[in-house]
């Protein structure tokens, strides 16, 4: 008789399940990624226009150039913030899609121990039968040899 785990399906859904928030926590850290990069660029992009205005302003400027740089630095400066809070947003929704992720993870280990102890118990069960089976088989050998004598 081979062995049938009586929550099979349970233990498939667990699995699947536990995989989904994988993927879920995959892709939310690669957002997480991107927007961290972006941010990155956004920083760069600043600090080089900060450079660039402060060689401009020793080359000398026009005020109309100076207000154009101002109205462009508090652009970029609007940006590097929505990119922040687009940051902050992503990792808390990775934050809170890892806590999902163990969840699922820590259901299908509840399920996958309960497999393996039913497991054990039925390989221990079947090394029993299997002993008393041989021990069985012994002793008829022994008394079918012992009575043709």
């Amino acid at each position: 008789m081979a062995f049938r785990f009586p929550l099979r399906a349970l233990r498939r859904v667990r699995e699947l399940y536990e995989r989904r928030e994988g993927q879920r926590l995959g892709a939310l850290t690669h957002r997480l990624i991107s927007a961290q990069k972006q941010l990155a660029i956004l920083k760069q992009d600043r600090l080089e226009e900060a450079g660039s205005l402060a060689k401009s302003l020793r080359q000398g400027m026009t005020g109309a150039e100076v207000q154009f740089q101002v109205v462009c630095s508090s652009l970029c400066m609007g940006r590097i913030k929505a990119a922040a809070l687009v940051l902050e947003r992503v990792s808390q929704q990775r934050e809170r899609q890892l806590i999902e992720y163990r969840r699922a993870r820590q259901k299908r280990e509840v399920i996958e121990r309960l497999y393996e102890r039913q497991l054990a118990a039925y390989r221990r069960t079947q090394a029993r039968r299997d002993q008393q089976q041989a021990t069985d088989m012994f002793l008829l050998r022994s008394q079918t040899g012992t009575e043709g004598q």
